[in-house]
Parts: C-alpha cells; structure tokens; sequence
C-alpha cells in the first residue's frame, strides 16, 4: 500500500463530518462544528461535537482534531479535549491520522478516546460503553521525521544524549558528535532531536533559531529501552576466521597502527569488549569490526592464518558508522555497543547486559552542562 501524505487538520474534519470516519461496531455522526456559547471551558473551543451510536444509544463527544499522533502532540491534544468536553458536559475524544497501540494505551489509561483515519480508535464512556480496535496500518508517512532514530546512525543521536545529557546548541551536539567519530549531517541531527524530542525523550527550550534551542535529555532510562528494542547488528559484507601468533597487546598495538597508517576504522566488537565493563567469561577469541578487511589482513600478513581450528580471531567487515562511534582506548567499542550486542544475547549475554546497563546509567553526568566523559579514540 503506498503511504499517503499526512492530512491536513482541515482535511481530517472535513473527512469526519462526510462519514469517512468509521470505527465499527459503532457509528460516528458529526452534530456540530466548532460549537459556540457554553462549549468554551478556559477559552477552549471544541472542533466538533460527534455523536456516537450503538445498538440504539447515542454518546456524545467533544472532538479535539491533531495532525500528527506524537506523545506530545497527543497530550496537548488531549488536554484540549478534556476542557472543551467539560464546558460542554461531554465525554473527551481525539481524531488524528493514525494511531498506533501504544498511543492507544495512553488514551485508554487516560479515560478519554480518540479515533485515527486508518481504523484504530479507542470508545468509552464508563460504565456504559467500551470499544477497541487495533491492528489497522498507518496509511501516512511524515517525511519530516526520520523513520527510527533508535536504529542504525541515527541512534548516535541518542547514543550521545547518554554521554552527555545537556547541549546549549545543535551545533554543540554536532561537534562533540563528529569528535566521537560519528558522522551525521546537521540537518539528520536536527530530525533526530524532532523525533526524540515528539517521544518526551528530550527537551528543546526557545531558541533565536532552530540552531540555538538548547537540548536536555528527560528519560535516559528510556532512551536506552528504545535503542535495545530497535537495535539491528551491523551490515557485515565479508568476515574472516583465523589464528592469530600475536598475544592481544600486540595485535590490538597492530590494528591501532593500521588504523592511523591507512586511515581506516577498526573497533572490537561490543560483546568482545564486555570484560572493560562488566565480570564476564568468554572465549579467548577476539573480535573486531573493520572497514576493509583485505587490506588489514594484509597489513598482519603472516601474523594471522584462516582456520576454523583453533580460532582466536574473528574479523568483520562493516560499513555502518554506527559500530565504530565512541571508540575507547585500547579499540573497545563503547558500553552503548556492548550494552544493546548483549541485550541481543542469549540469557548468559543479557545477565551481563545488566551490569553495563548500570554502568552506564551510574556514569551519566547529572549536573548541567556536564562534559560528559571521555575516552574516545576518534581518528
């Protein structure tokens, strides 16, 4: 189904006052538009007065149109609703493009309904009338905001939130970005914070211009919970499977070399880099992702030999910046990377991704304006 562009707020009240709006079992029947007189609570004004029946009941509702479903968006919209509804001695309700579950769990929880374009809707009046729909797709895509800012470079965003919490500027977050080895256009950076920003994730105080809002993360715990749901493991176009002579002070001493003399990204992988942060037993194989892998087995020449007997050394070649943001000395990936890799684990790897998750957590500076830490090995 190819996605339509995302309505106008004018639009959506003309699709429900032509009965294109539908949640079954119940139908849906605009009364009024924009009622005046005793509907304005605090000034507030409702844009339509729906009726809802049932089996030969009418409810009525006080409608509060949203162009966009996003958690701060829905709030205020909600808000809305609920003080026009009390003006007008109605039940509460929302109309907006989609409606997704979660944001369905939040009107449910909330005591209000609301109802989408696409099918979903939540109906109730307490005591008397309850109805659920999910599962419809959403028929809409917002090119202004970036699809998942919580998978792949656009995580780095919120990767380095968790670093640093507090910016005075975009810019600010773009340069410390950018040291980190991270490579994001401003612009990619400014649709990140949009989207973080729409899920209560951070907050963008007034600015002179979109360039100057500071930015101030709100809920680490659940930035980190979002980037461990949507992670995906890096794209790997070629992997190798060997034996290494060198003791793993001198290999890490010879890809550290390789790194600076060709100018190219290697980092050990996120599992292999746990024992920097967390009381764990593995193999004594080491890992790393590489940039070119030809070119730095090259580099070992005879020091390394492919076989899967034996093997203590594993090489992936990625091209996804992501993996190799933050690089700490000695070529560890960051906590963030070993955290969301084991996260992805089996039962023994998750245990452990606890123990990082709570480092990560206890070194999250606090105070404002932090520097946050260091450690990267930025090329």
């Amino acid at each position: 189904m190819k996605a339509e562009k995302p309505p106008s707020e004018a639009a959506m009240m003309a699709a429900l006052a032509s009965g294109e709006v539908i949640l079954p079992p119940v139908d849906v029947a605009v009364l009024e538009r924009e009622p005046s007189g005793r509907g304005t609570a605090g000034g507030v004004r409702a844009d339509a007065v729906v009726a809802i029946r049932w089996d030969g009941r009418e409810f009525r509702f006080a409608v509060e149109c949203k162009g966009t479903s996003e958690p701060k968006e829905l709030a205020a919209a909600l808000d809305q609703a609920e003080r026009a509804a009390l003006g007008l001695e109605l039940s509460p309700l929302v109309l907006v493009p989609y409606l997704p579950p979660a944001r369905l769990e939040e009107i449910r929880a909330r005591g209000a309904s609301g109802i989408d374009l696409c099918g979903n809707g939540v109906v109730q009046v307490p005591g008397e009338l309850f109805v659920y729909r999910t599962g419809a797709p959403n028929r809409f895509r917002d090119e202004r905001l970036i699809k998942n800012v919580y998978r792949r470079n656009s995580s780095l965003v919120g990767r380095m939130l968790l670093l640093r919490p507090e910016y005075e500027a975009v810019g600010i977050l773009h340069a410390e970005l950018a040291r980190r080895g991270g490579i994001l256009e401003l612009s990619t950076i400014s649709k990140a914070l949009s989207g973080l920003e729409a899920d209560l994730i951070v907050e963008r105080t007034p600015g002179r211009s979109w360039r100057l809002r500071r930015i101030r993360l709100l809920q680490p715990d659940k930035l980190l919970d979002l980037l461990e749901e949507n992670y995906r493991p890096p794209n790997v176009r070629r992997e190798f499977t060997g034996k290494t002579s060198l003791t793993e002070e001198e290999l890490r001493s010879a890809l550290e070399g390789w790194r600076v003399d060709a100018g190219r990204r290697v980092v050990g992988t996120g599992a292999g880099s746990v024992r920097a942060y967390a009381a764990m037993a593995r193999e004594e194989r080491q890992e790393f992702y590489c940039s070119d892998l030809p070119g730095l087995l090259d580099h070992l020449g005879d020091a390394v030999r492919q076989t899967e007997r034996f093997a203590n050394l594993r090489l992936f070649e990625t091209a996804d910046d992501f993996v190799y943001f933050d690089v700490r000395p000695g070529l560890l990936a960051s906590p963030i990377q070993a955290y969301l890799e084991l996260a992805a684990g089996d039962k023994r790897d998750r245990e452990t991704a606890e123990q990082v998750r709570r480092l990560i957590m206890d070194e999250l500076p606090l105070d404002r304006g932090a520097e946050g830490r260091d450690g990267s090995a930025g090329e």
